[in-house]
């Protein structure tokens, strides 16, 4: 926004004057946050008692960055910060009221607060007043403080406070994690900044005028709705010695409102690419519609106007529809701009918060017979090679390594990869995914098991729960294929909670250790030979702490079983043929002592992996890095049997 005008003169109005002390208006400055639950439980009341006061208070809320998501800080945070450090907020809700008093949370404020601060006398008079422009571009807002005492008002360090702000602001879903739906008075520019503006001293009976002429932002929500604040505040001790609100008009006549509904016809499933882009528009306001621009973009490419002419009355609606596009595999976002309703601008975006999609496709062809994923060179949240992710935020589902961890302020015991063993591994960021019960998805692209007569799934997990005083969260995750391109899945390993968890609960951000994995095997048999097979990975948020995944493998092993005794199940190795690094996943039936060796193709004892050492019940894994190429026997051996597997090394 460029520098807004600032114009500050004195008025001598000292003839037939009157002096006196003026009636204060109290000014009461909110802090709160769209995804704080304190503030959504207390806000309705704090809000009633203000409405009651109407004529007493004027009131600016500033809408925090903290405890979670909220659009409106997202929009202007530095100002919000200013305001926020100017009082040293700690925590929301909170209230101010005329700078000195410290009223504690929205719920503590009392009737009898505001009537105190009402009663002090202040030699101060202000009046406000503020017009937009004809295209709604811009905003003229003008006022006068007066003097109205028999002495000099000039304390030190005192400051003009101007503020740009919505009155009421009602959406149509909750814009952060709560349920709370309705926001007034919020704080969107203050004027030229959150420093606000010197005062030089003004004489008895004079008056200091000022004007502001400055674009409006561009992320306003409702033009109907914009009004001003200004405050007069002496910095050393907070006071404010005087408020004035000019409100905001709540319709602007001539200027039409109409809701935006997303219409389009997608894909018909994962394998299918034809996409017809729509959008519902209905009339909101009495103004008659008679003609409407729609822009549409694809993938962020450039617009495509189409143009509409009619008529449309309060409540009546239309669907606007655009060629029919042949989309490509991965996925396609689908926006739409209103570009104008009756030749102007829409005076209010609330009813249309929500003008893109994303559309999701897959290659129908089969990418390759297995699936071997490390992450190593994808770069932090990006998109991993033959996959799709279908998820709301980056941080819901992404690759990260320690550096990326330690960017965003978490403490990292090493590397990230699946027991340390190398950089990079998926992060599901459940201790930040507040809305319990979404979901993501990470799908791989098809893979070929023709030839694959035994084909498993390996991967690793680590996962912590967090502790409640009453229970522990249960976070999820789901494994599951298709043989039909998604049309059904089936799910073939699930867990979530303590079943999903490799450490104790913990309250801080969990990043794991190399100890802290767990490596897991999916017997995937019923699907052998098939065609064409997608495995997806889900994760279900229940607000607890982080999952992290590595090394997710599908391919098909060979079993060659001895006596396999305590060896419950099958014994893998994989991947085979291995370069630098082999995979030994096995269970066991119950505890037992063993003994894990490698031996190349005459019989001679190459290493010893495991001698003699107590292993319990369960799934286990170790890490064997060959040294040399060569074809290999890996022999397995409890007290109650052995399992020996084949293995070729190409390095």
């Amino acid at each position: 926004m460029r520098a807004a005008l600032l114009l500050i003169g004195s008025l001598f109005l000292l003839q037939g004057m009157s002096f006196g002390q003026a009636q204060r208006r109290v000014m009461v400055e909110s802090f709160t946050q769209a995804s704080c639950p304190p503030c959504a439980s207390q806000n309705p009341g704090f809000n009633q008692l203000v409405f009651n006061n109407w004529d007493k208070v004027v009131l600016l809320k500033y809408q925090t960055s903290w405890p979670g998501y909220d659009p409106m800080n997202e929009q202007n945070p530095t100002e919000v910060a200013a305001r926020v450090s100017y009082y040293g907020v700690t925590g929301v809700p909170n209230v101010h009221i005329d700078g000195t008093l410290d009223a504690g949370t929205s719920g503590s404020v009392t009737v009898s607060q505001i009537n105190n601060a009402y009663n002090v006398s202040t030699p101060l008079e202000m009046e406000l007043t503020h017009q937009l422009s004809a295209n709604l571009d811009s905003i003229f807002i003008q006022g006068v403080v007066r003097n109205i005492s028999d002495t000099e008002f000039g304390p030190a360090n005192t400051v003009l406070h101007v503020a740009i702000m919505e009155q009421e602001l009602i959406f149509p879903e909750p814009p952060g994690s709560t349920n709370e739906l309705d926001f007034y008075s919020v704080m969107r520019k203050m004027l030229p900044n959150a420093n606000g503006t010197a005062m030089a001293p003004i004489a008895a009976g004079d008056s200091l005028v000022f004007a502001f002429s400055v674009p409006l932002p561009d992320y306003i929500y409702n033009y109907a709705q914009v009004g001003a604040v200004a405050f007069v505040q002496t910095n050393g001790s907070k006071q404010i010695h005087q408020a004035a609100v000019s409100e905001a008009p709540g319709m602007l006549e001539g200027y039409a409102d109409v809701a935006l509904d997303l219409a389009s016809q997608g894909p018909a499933g994962l394998c299918e690419y034809e996409l017809t882009p729509a959008v519902e528009i209905t009339n909101a306001t009495a103004t008659e519609v008679t003609d409407m621009e729609i822009a549409l973009s694809i993938n962020g490419g450039a617009p495509v106007s189409q143009t509409w002419s009619g008529t449309l009355a309060e409540g009546q609606s239309t669907t606007i529809t655009f060629d029919q596009q042949t989309v490509s595999p991965g996925a396609t976002n689908v926006s739409f701009d209103l570009v104008s309703v009756n030749g102007a601008a829409d005076i209010n975006s609330l009813n249309q918060l929500i003008t893109s999609e994303t559309f999701y496709t897959l290659n129908d062809a089969p990418v390759g017979t297995e699936i071997a994923q490390g992450f190593e060179t994808t770069p932090n949240l990006a998109i991993p090679a033959n996959t799709l992710l279908i998820k709301d935020a980056a941080r819901e589902f992404g690759v990260v390594n320690q550096s990326y961890l330690q960017g965003i302020g978490a403490t990292v015991p090493g590397a990230v990869g699946g027991f340390a063993a190398s950089a990079k591994s998926i992060m599901v960021d459940f201790y930040n995914w507040a809305d319990v019960g979404d979901q993501a998805n990470m799908i791989f692209e098809k893979i070929d098991l023709s030839n694959s007569p035994e084909p498993i799934l390996a991967f690793e997990h680590a996962y912590a729960q967090y502790p409640f005083s009453s229970f522990n969260t249960a976070d999820r995750l789901t494994v599951s294929v298709s043989e039909n391109c998604g049309q059904t899945w089936t799910t073939v390993w699930d867990q979530a909670g303590a079943e999903l968890a490799t450490r104790t609960p913990v309250t801080s951000f969990f990043v794991p250790s190399a100890s802290q994995w767990a490596a897991d095997t999916v017997d995937l048999s019923a699907f052998a030979e098939a065609a064409e097979l997608l495995v997806r990975f889900t994760a279900v948020t229940d607000y607890g702490n982080n999952l992290y995944v590595d090394n997710i493998n599908v391919l098909n092993v060979v079993s060659s079983v001895d006596e396999p005794g305590l060896l419950a199940g099958k014994v893998f190795a994989y991947p085979n043929p291995a370069s630098d690094l082999v995979n030994i996943d096995f269970q066991l039936a119950e505890s037992s002592r063993l003994d894990i060796s490698i031996f190349d193709i005459s019989g001679k004892l190459v290493q010893t992996l495991v001698g003699g050492e107590q292993y319990a019940a369960g799934a286990h894994k170790v890490l064997w890095q060959p040294q040399q190429s060569g074809l290999f026997l890996i022999r397995l051996a409890t007290e109650q049997g052995a399992v020996t597997k084949r293995m070729t090394v190409v390095r």
